[in-house]
């Protein structure tokens, strides 16, 4: 088998992320069965990445054994502890408090060195260090608890009382934040604030002032990769300084590079595909310096085991999963450019060569960004993160002004920091802005186009990328994948007829915003209706739910809040329910009917479907006959006047659960959803059922 590391370093991945997901139980299970199957296979060819698997499952074990047990014996105490304060931290909900992680160095006496998230502690600085004590508490089942094990943090902490700030870190990643902090502050000082920030972003990873409308074109358009330092990135800014092997001193200069390679590491705050990208380019310098060949895949393979051993929930962050698959697709197309170039006839014309060569050299780019795009799209889909439709078009138009960039911000650091240099380094800005204005122009651009957001359902499309992957193994161990094309296109195609007449007339209603007051967002066949309570964070974050479903049509915006503030809507027409009748009902979607009841104690919103319906209330309303609803999306307060079969919540202790008698309650830390298909059948997804007191 060609490339041993690369499948062991495959194995060793999927096994992390499968242990991740899985009992401890199933772990052992899982390790005795692949130990196994390694007896048996050790003479074939699939030794390598079964060797993976099994050592993959033993070290999660391990580590869990060694080091987040003894993390999670915390859970429950209330602890004096000794805190450092983590360069993520950022505004928090609560006005004057921040979040973010914090290092626990020190617990009811006992040195310590873990990780926690706190969603609200006073005022302190990245590298502070104060002393407090806190409520230790596992990680919420939520849609970031993975994101969160994938970066070393076990447990989450609730501040309780005696904040003292009692000195500042000097350590290496707090030094080095302050750094990027003051190198970000040049770049926005000399430039526009809006292209100050986007070359902050791609050249130092700081997107603290990224707006979030420029941060929704880039994901709509599909290049939001350009906004995370990641390979690309690390190649760009390094080559630089590549001269070739037949210039003198050229081992000295491959070991200033691996030491800039490190620096720029260290610099940006070593996320994982940073680091991913640092010890691929790292390996292949060392290749360079022993004048022995480099293998991308193998470096990648080498890679993941690296990440793995440090943190074994590594393969779990969604950065790691696009940048592994981006390079397998990167490769994937570089083994089709060199499969079109031995089509090329021996016989023939020099003028007709260098036709059919210069095509090629054309498509070449158009391959990359395609196969790129197209191996990432699986682990967006499974994320329930936002697919674009015009990633391809985009790439080609945008990534080749990244070197440009990211040159022109160096260049502008450097001349900023000489005082005689001081108009080179206004000429350098003032062209960094005029690059990056148009970069921004094609983005935004690109992001209004037709097909930019595209909704794919989660379940319905991993399915079809399975039978599409199913196939070609078979296609390929039956050597004739030239007849896979067709086969996938065909398949992919009626894919797409059956989902678009399944997923016709389907309403979809979910919670979206605060987790104690949400709105409701219901969408069919491209239209949606919003029913609003809550305050300006809930307007951000429907328009960030609209924005990541494909961009539906708002035909309306109900404002159910009993005493309205004045809020920055973006939707066309709003009602007030304050401003109706005591009833009202009017059709809204193609099958969805509107019911309001409006009384001085609360509003109600019914929104119904045939023989289901769905509501939504502001205050406690109190009505003459009670009304009998399938499902009540609660907030703070429940009334008598409403009865429902089930209770939909977001927050995961609800004042109210002590009164709850019959009904069934249902939990979803995020974004729980109703689909409801008319006439057939009411389902409610991403909730699990609370216990009630």
């Amino acid at each position: 088998m060609k490339r041993k590391l690369a499948w062991f370093g495959l194995g060793f991945a999927l096994a992390e992320l499968f242990a991740a997901y899985m009992p401890p139980l199933v772990i052992v299970l899982a390790a005795a069965l692949f130990a196994l199957l390694l007896f048996l296979c050790w003479q074939k060819n699939t030794r390598f990445p079964l060797l993976g698997t099994v050592c993959g499952l033993a070290f999660f074990a391990l580590y869990s054994a060694i080091v987040i047990l003894p993390v999670r014996q915390y859970i429950g105490q209330t602890a004096a502890c000794t805190a450092v304060v983590q360069p993520d931290r950022e505004s928090s909900y609560q006005s004057g408090y921040f979040r973010g992680t914090l290092k626990i160095i020190e617990c009811n006496g006992q040195q310590t060195n873990f990780l926690v998230e706190c969603d609200a502690f006073p005022d302190a600085r990245p590298g502070d260090v104060f002393t407090a004590t806190f409520l230790l508490e596992e990680l919420d089942e939520d849609a970031y608890k993975m994101s969160k094990l994938s970066e070393g943090v076990y447990l989450q902490a609730e501040y309780q009382e005696a904040f003292t700030i009692s000195a500042h870190s000097n350590a290496l990643p707090y030094v080095l934040y302050d750094l990027r902090k003051e190198l970000a502050s040049l770049l926005q000082q000399w430039m526009p604030t809006e292209e100050g920030a986007l070359e902050a972003a791609m050249l130092l990873g700081d997107k603290s002032e990224l707006t979030e409308s420029l941060q929704g074109a880039f994901r709509a358009s599909g290049v939001s990769h350009l906004l995370a330092v990641s390979g690309l990135h690390v190649a760009l800014l390094c080559g630089i300084f590549s001269l070739g092997y037949r210039r003198k001193f050229w081992r000295p200069l491959i070991i200033f590079r691996a030491a800039l390679v490190v620096f720029y590491m260290l610099l940006t705050g070593m996320s994982i595909s940073v680091t991913r990208a640092g010890i691929v380019f790292l390996l292949a310098l060392a290749g360079d310096f022993l004048l022995q060949p480099v293998d991308l895949l193998t470096s990648t393979g080498a890679a993941a085991v690296l990440i793995g051993l440090q943190n074994p929930y590594a393969p779990c962050d969604v950065g790691f999963q696009l940048s592994f698959c981006a390079v397998l697709g990167v490769q994937l197309a570089g083994a089709v450019s060199r499969t079109e170039e031995t089509w090329l006839p021996d016989e023939c014309s020099p003028g007709i060569y260098r036709f059919l060569s210069l095509l090629l050299d054309i498509i070449e780019p158009v391959q990359v960004a395609f196969f790129a795009s197209l191996a990432t799209l699986p682990v967006l889909v499974a994320q329930g993160l936002s697919v674009s439709g015009v990633s391809v078009l985009t790439n080609l138009l945008v990534v080749w002004m990244l070197q440009p960039a990211l040159q022109l911000g160096i260049a502008v650091l450097l001349l900023a920091i000489v005082p005689f240099l001081t108009p080179l380094a206004h000429l350098a800005s003032l062209l960094l802005s005029v690059w990056l204005y148009w970069m921004i122009q094609i983005v935004r651009w690109c992001s209004q186009l037709p097909m930019a957001r595209i909704f794919l359902p989660t379940r319905y499309t991993l399915l079809v990328f399975a039978v599409l992957a199913v196939l070609a193994i078979l296609f390929w161990r039956s050597r004739r994948l030239v007849l896979y094309l067709p086969v996938a296109a065909a398949c992919t195609a009626l894919a797409l007829l059956l989902g678009n007449w399944a997923l016709h007339d389907v309403v979809r209603i979910a919670l979206v915003g605060a987790s104690n007051n949400p709105c409701l967002v219901c969408t069919q066949n491209g239209n949606a209706v919003v029913l609003f309570r809550g305050g300006q964070s809930n307007v951000n974050a429907v328009e960030t739910y609209l924005q990541e479903n494909a961009s539906p049509t708002v035909a309306l915006c109900v404002d159910l809040r009993q005493e309205p503030s004045e809020l920055d809507f973006p939707f066309s027409v709003t009602l007030r329910a304050e401003e109706m009748s005591a009833y009202s009902t009017r059709k809204i979607l193609d099958d969805l009917t509107l019911d309001l009841y409006h009384e001085k104690s609360g509003n109600l919103a019914v929104v119904g479907t045939g023989s289901h319906h769905v509501a939504m209330m502001a205050g406690n309303i109190q009505l003459a006959a009670p009304v009998s609803v399938d499902v009540l999306c609660a907030a703070g307060a429940l009334s008598d006047s409403v009865m429902a079969n089930t209770i939909v919540c977001c927050t995961k202790e609800p004042t109210w659960l002590s009164k709850v008698e019959t009904e069934s309650v249902l939990y979803g830390a995020q974004e729980p959803v109703i689909v409801i298909r008319p006439e057939r059948s009411i389902v409610i997804e991403e909730v699990k059922p609370l216990a009630l007191q």
